[in-house]
Protein backbone atom coordinates (compact mmCIF):
# COMPACT_ATOMS: atom_id res chain seq x y z
CA UNK A 1 0.00 0.00 0.00
CA UNK A 2 1.52 3.56 -1.38
CA UNK A 3 0.82 6.82 0.05
CA UNK A 4 2.52 9.74 -1.77
CA UNK A 5 1.91 12.84 0.00
CA UNK A 6 -0.02 15.67 -2.11
CA UNK A 7 -0.52 18.28 0.28
CA UNK A 8 -0.30 17.72 4.07
CA UNK A 9 2.59 16.53 5.63
CA UNK A 10 2.39 12.77 7.34
CA UNK A 11 2.25 12.68 11.67
CA UNK A 12 4.51 10.46 12.82
CA UNK A 13 5.58 8.35 16.50
CA UNK A 14 2.20 9.77 18.15
CA UNK A 15 2.68 13.48 16.79
CA UNK A 16 6.47 13.39 18.30
CA UNK A 17 7.78 13.92 14.06
CA UNK A 18 6.37 15.59 11.08
CA UNK A 19 7.25 13.38 7.43
CA UNK A 20 7.15 15.31 3.90
CA UNK A 21 7.56 12.46 1.09
CA UNK A 22 5.91 9.03 0.43
CA UNK A 23 5.50 6.16 2.28
CA UNK A 24 4.96 2.41 1.42
CA UNK A 25 3.41 -0.62 3.53
CA UNK A 26 4.56 -3.78 3.05
CA UNK A 27 3.83 -6.72 4.70
CA UNK A 28 7.79 -6.83 5.83
CA UNK A 29 7.15 -3.05 7.20
CA UNK A 30 6.70 0.66 6.55
CA UNK A 31 9.54 2.16 4.32
CA UNK A 32 9.43 5.99 3.33
CA UNK A 33 11.49 8.65 0.80
CA UNK A 34 11.55 12.41 1.92
CA UNK A 35 12.27 14.21 5.25
CA UNK A 36 11.86 13.85 8.66
CA UNK A 37 11.46 16.64 11.18
CA UNK A 38 11.58 15.76 14.79
CA UNK A 39 12.36 18.43 17.62
CA UNK A 40 15.73 20.31 16.37
CA UNK A 41 16.48 17.70 13.65
CA UNK A 42 15.68 17.39 9.70
CA UNK A 43 16.34 14.34 8.45
CA UNK A 44 16.29 13.50 4.92
CA UNK A 45 16.72 10.09 2.50
CA UNK A 46 15.24 7.69 0.09
CA UNK A 47 15.25 4.70 1.82
CA UNK A 48 13.77 4.93 5.58
CA UNK A 49 12.75 2.47 7.55
CA UNK A 50 10.05 2.57 10.39
CA UNK A 51 9.10 1.11 13.40
CA UNK A 52 7.36 1.67 16.32
CA UNK A 53 10.18 3.13 18.34
CA UNK A 54 12.59 4.14 16.15
CA UNK A 55 13.80 4.75 12.15
CA UNK A 56 16.74 4.39 10.37
CA UNK A 57 18.35 4.62 6.69
CA UNK A 58 21.14 3.47 5.16
CA UNK A 59 22.08 6.59 3.35
CA UNK A 60 21.01 9.58 5.12
CA UNK A 61 21.71 13.34 5.30
CA UNK A 62 20.77 15.89 8.36
CA UNK A 63 20.69 19.26 10.08
CA UNK A 64 20.43 19.53 13.77
CA UNK A 65 19.76 23.01 14.86
CA UNK A 66 20.61 25.27 18.13
CA UNK A 67 18.19 26.85 20.48
CA UNK A 68 18.19 30.36 18.25
CA UNK A 69 17.60 28.14 14.98
CA UNK A 70 21.19 28.24 13.85
CA UNK A 71 22.74 24.79 12.65
CA UNK A 72 24.77 23.16 15.02
CA UNK A 73 25.86 20.52 12.78
CA UNK A 74 25.39 18.46 9.09
CA UNK A 75 26.10 15.41 8.25
CA UNK A 76 26.59 13.86 4.73
CA UNK A 77 25.63 10.32 3.80
CA UNK A 78 25.62 8.53 6.78
CA UNK A 79 23.69 5.29 8.06
CA UNK A 80 21.39 6.55 10.88
CA UNK A 81 19.55 4.78 13.39
CA UNK A 82 17.05 7.51 15.94
CA UNK A 83 15.59 5.79 18.59
CA UNK A 84 12.56 7.71 20.30
CA UNK A 85 12.62 5.63 23.32
CA UNK A 86 15.72 6.08 24.08
CA UNK A 87 17.04 9.37 22.53
CA UNK A 88 19.52 9.19 20.88
CA UNK A 89 20.79 8.82 17.28
CA UNK A 90 23.51 6.23 16.02
CA UNK A 91 25.36 6.84 12.86
CA UNK A 92 28.24 5.10 10.47
CA UNK A 93 30.26 6.01 7.84
CA UNK A 94 29.37 5.22 4.07
CA UNK A 95 32.41 5.91 2.92
CA UNK A 96 35.20 8.95 2.22
CA UNK A 97 32.49 11.38 1.35
CA UNK A 98 30.76 10.55 5.08
CA UNK A 99 31.40 13.66 7.04
CA UNK A 100 30.16 16.07 10.11
CA UNK A 101 30.46 19.50 9.48
CA UNK A 102 30.41 21.88 12.99
CA UNK A 103 30.24 25.12 11.95
CA UNK A 104 30.55 27.32 14.90
CA UNK A 105 34.15 25.32 15.44
CA UNK A 106 34.76 25.96 11.61
CA UNK A 107 36.00 22.08 11.07
CA UNK A 108 34.62 19.10 9.01
CA UNK A 109 35.07 15.41 10.63
CA UNK A 110 35.14 12.24 8.66
CA UNK A 111 33.34 9.53 10.99
CA UNK A 112 33.89 6.26 11.72
CA UNK A 113 30.83 6.06 14.11
CA UNK A 114 28.70 8.94 15.59
CA UNK A 115 26.61 9.12 18.84
CA UNK A 116 24.27 11.60 19.34
CA UNK A 117 22.79 11.79 23.35
CA UNK A 118 19.52 14.17 21.86
CA UNK A 119 18.87 14.79 25.83
CA UNK A 120 22.25 16.12 26.91
CA UNK A 121 23.04 17.22 23.67
CA UNK A 122 26.28 15.69 23.01
CA UNK A 123 27.56 14.05 20.02
CA UNK A 124 30.59 11.31 20.73
CA UNK A 125 32.41 10.42 17.83
CA UNK A 126 34.15 7.45 17.45
CA UNK A 127 33.62 3.37 18.21
CA UNK A 128 35.86 2.49 20.99
CA UNK A 129 34.25 -1.09 20.56
CA UNK A 130 36.55 -1.94 18.12
CA UNK A 131 40.49 -1.83 18.64
CA UNK A 132 41.28 -1.23 14.77
CA UNK A 133 39.45 2.23 14.07
CA UNK A 134 41.00 4.53 12.71
CA UNK A 135 39.40 7.06 14.18
CA UNK A 136 37.58 10.45 13.21
CA UNK A 137 39.70 12.82 11.70
CA UNK A 138 38.91 16.66 11.94
CA UNK A 139 39.68 18.85 9.13
CA UNK A 140 39.67 22.94 9.74
CA UNK A 141 37.69 24.71 7.14
CA UNK A 142 38.94 28.19 8.35
CA UNK A 143 40.73 30.38 6.20
CA UNK A 144 42.62 31.54 8.49
CA UNK A 145 44.48 27.67 9.89
CA UNK A 146 45.51 26.05 6.25
CA UNK A 147 43.30 23.71 7.07
CA UNK A 148 45.12 22.25 10.06
CA UNK A 149 44.41 18.18 10.76
CA UNK A 150 44.42 15.71 13.42
CA UNK A 151 42.92 12.75 14.13
CA UNK A 152 41.28 11.32 17.36
CA UNK A 153 40.61 7.92 18.84
CA UNK A 154 37.87 9.27 20.43
CA UNK A 155 35.87 13.15 20.90
CA UNK A 156 33.30 14.58 22.09
CA UNK A 157 31.13 18.26 21.00
CA UNK A 158 28.70 19.33 23.42
CA UNK A 159 26.17 21.52 21.23
CA UNK A 160 25.38 24.14 24.38
CA UNK A 161 28.94 25.19 24.92
CA UNK A 162 30.40 24.01 21.45
CA UNK A 163 33.66 22.82 23.07
CA UNK A 164 35.63 19.55 21.24
CA UNK A 165 37.29 17.81 23.34
CA UNK A 166 39.46 14.98 21.61
CA UNK A 167 41.63 12.19 23.44
CA UNK A 168 43.70 9.67 21.43
CA UNK A 169 45.31 12.25 19.25
CA UNK A 170 48.72 11.49 18.22
CA UNK A 171 50.47 13.84 16.36
CA UNK A 172 50.54 17.33 14.98
CA UNK A 173 52.35 17.86 11.09
CA UNK A 174 52.58 21.58 11.62
CA UNK A 175 55.50 23.30 9.58
CA UNK A 176 58.30 21.30 9.57
CA UNK A 177 57.03 20.07 13.34
CA UNK A 178 55.86 17.14 14.71
CA UNK A 179 53.45 18.19 17.69
CA UNK A 180 52.61 15.15 20.42
CA UNK A 181 49.93 16.53 22.76
CA UNK A 182 50.04 14.96 26.38
CA UNK A 183 48.15 12.38 27.07
CA UNK A 184 47.35 12.55 23.10
CA UNK A 185 44.65 15.38 24.15
CA UNK A 186 43.22 18.59 23.33
CA UNK A 187 40.31 20.99 23.36
CA UNK A 188 39.41 22.82 20.42
CA UNK A 189 36.97 26.10 21.77
CA UNK A 190 34.61 27.85 19.31
CA UNK A 191 35.53 29.04 16.63
CA UNK A 192 37.66 26.56 16.08
CA UNK A 193 40.99 27.81 18.12
CA UNK A 194 43.14 24.71 19.61
CA UNK A 195 43.86 25.68 22.98
CA UNK A 196 47.44 26.22 24.27
CA UNK A 197 48.86 22.27 24.51
CA UNK A 198 50.58 21.85 27.56
CA UNK A 199 53.26 19.35 28.49
CA UNK A 200 53.47 18.61 24.87
CA UNK A 201 56.31 17.02 22.97
CA UNK A 202 58.00 19.11 19.42
CA UNK A 203 60.49 16.63 17.25
CA UNK A 204 61.78 18.93 14.30
CA UNK A 205 61.86 18.74 11.36
CA UNK A 206 60.03 15.97 10.32
CA UNK A 207 62.32 14.17 8.43
CA UNK A 208 65.77 14.32 10.03
CA UNK A 209 64.28 14.88 13.65
CA UNK A 210 67.30 16.50 14.91
CA UNK A 211 65.89 17.87 17.70
CA UNK A 212 63.46 17.15 20.27
CA UNK A 213 61.78 19.53 22.53
CA UNK A 214 59.80 18.62 26.05
CA UNK A 215 57.54 19.66 28.55
CA UNK A 216 56.62 22.20 25.70
CA UNK A 217 53.64 25.08 25.66
CA UNK A 218 51.91 25.15 22.31
CA UNK A 219 49.96 27.40 20.73
CA UNK A 220 49.40 25.78 17.12
CA UNK A 221 48.01 28.96 14.77
CA UNK A 222 47.60 26.96 10.85
CA UNK A 223 49.00 24.14 9.81
CA UNK A 224 52.15 26.16 8.80
CA UNK A 225 52.99 28.24 11.94
CA UNK A 226 52.84 27.65 15.86
CA UNK A 227 54.86 29.72 18.37
CA UNK A 228 55.81 27.83 21.79
CA UNK A 229 58.44 27.25 24.77
CA UNK A 230 60.02 23.95 26.34
CA UNK A 231 62.70 22.44 27.45
CA UNK A 232 66.21 20.76 25.51
CA UNK A 233 68.22 18.15 26.61
CA UNK A 234 71.74 18.97 25.01
CA UNK A 235 74.25 16.06 24.91
CA UNK A 236 77.88 17.17 24.50
CA UNK A 237 80.74 15.50 23.24
CA UNK A 238 82.11 13.37 26.50
CA UNK A 239 77.56 12.40 26.16
CA UNK A 240 77.42 15.01 29.17
CA UNK A 241 73.41 16.39 29.63
CA UNK A 242 72.34 19.99 30.51
CA UNK A 243 68.55 21.08 30.15
CA UNK A 244 68.29 24.48 27.97
CA UNK A 245 65.11 26.53 28.06
CA UNK A 246 63.97 27.96 24.97
CA UNK A 247 61.80 30.67 25.38
CA UNK A 248 61.16 31.36 22.13
CA UNK A 249 60.17 28.56 19.74
CA UNK A 250 58.46 29.62 15.87
CA UNK A 251 58.44 29.13 12.58
CA UNK A 252 60.62 31.80 10.36
CA UNK A 253 59.94 33.36 7.10
CA UNK A 254 61.53 30.00 5.78
CA UNK A 255 58.96 27.89 7.12
CA UNK A 256 61.65 26.45 9.10
CA UNK A 257 61.31 26.03 13.02
CA UNK A 258 63.58 28.39 14.51
CA UNK A 259 64.33 28.87 18.75
CA UNK A 260 66.12 31.12 21.05
CA UNK A 261 67.40 30.59 24.67
CA UNK A 262 69.04 33.17 26.56
CA UNK A 263 71.92 31.82 28.74
CA UNK A 264 71.72 34.34 31.70
CA UNK A 265 74.62 35.28 34.67
CA UNK A 266 72.98 33.26 37.32
CA UNK A 267 72.40 30.01 35.32
CA UNK A 268 75.54 29.11 33.56
CA UNK A 269 76.35 26.94 30.79
CA UNK A 270 79.08 24.14 30.95
CA UNK A 271 81.15 23.39 28.15
CA UNK A 272 82.77 19.98 29.33
CA UNK A 273 84.11 20.67 33.31
CA UNK A 274 86.81 23.51 32.55
CA UNK A 275 84.02 26.32 31.01
CA UNK A 276 81.09 28.21 31.62
CA UNK A 277 79.11 29.99 28.56
CA UNK A 278 76.68 33.04 28.71
CA UNK A 279 75.05 34.63 25.86
CA UNK A 280 72.45 33.34 23.61
CA UNK A 281 71.78 29.96 22.16
CA UNK A 282 70.11 29.64 18.51
CA UNK A 283 68.49 26.25 17.06
CA UNK A 284 67.37 25.57 13.74
CA UNK A 285 65.45 22.47 12.92
CA UNK A 286 67.60 22.05 9.82
CA UNK A 287 70.97 22.00 11.33
CA UNK A 288 72.11 19.11 13.92
CA UNK A 289 74.18 21.73 15.83
CA UNK A 290 73.20 24.68 17.71
CA UNK A 291 74.79 28.10 17.59
CA UNK A 292 76.22 29.53 20.94
CA UNK A 293 76.78 33.56 20.61
CA UNK A 294 78.55 35.22 23.67
CA UNK A 295 81.32 34.63 26.04
CA UNK A 296 82.71 31.92 27.93
CA UNK A 297 85.42 31.87 30.88
CA UNK A 298 87.78 29.41 32.45
CA UNK A 299 86.74 27.93 35.88
CA UNK A 300 89.55 27.59 38.23
CA UNK A 301 90.73 28.44 41.80
CA UNK A 302 94.00 30.27 41.12
CA UNK A 303 94.42 33.34 42.38
CA UNK A 304 97.15 33.82 40.30
CA UNK A 305 95.46 33.49 36.76
CA UNK A 306 92.39 36.15 35.55
CA UNK A 307 89.20 34.87 35.03
CA UNK A 308 88.47 36.54 31.98
CA UNK A 309 85.58 36.44 29.50
CA UNK A 310 86.08 35.65 26.16
CA UNK A 311 84.21 36.61 23.25
CA UNK A 312 82.93 33.58 21.37
CA UNK A 313 80.38 32.71 18.56
CA UNK A 314 80.41 28.71 17.07
CA UNK A 315 78.09 26.93 15.32
CA UNK A 316 78.25 23.66 18.16
CA UNK A 317 80.36 22.30 20.92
Amino acid sequence: LKFDQIEDTFSLFNNKAIFSGDLLLQPTGLTGSGKINLDKLEIRSDGFSYNANWFGADTASLKVYDDSQGIAFTANNLRSYIDLNDREGIFYSNGFDSYVEIPANKYICYIDKLKWDIKSSMLSFGDEEINSSLGSKFVSTSNQTDSISFTAKAASYNLKDYIINASGVDKFLVADAIIEPNLGNLTVSKEGTINTLNNATITVDSSDQYHTFKFANVDILSSKNYIANGYYTYVDALQNTQEIFFDSIFVNDNNITNAFSRVKSNNPFSIGSNFTFRGSIELFSNSKNLIFDGYFKLNHNCNLINKKKCLFKKNGL
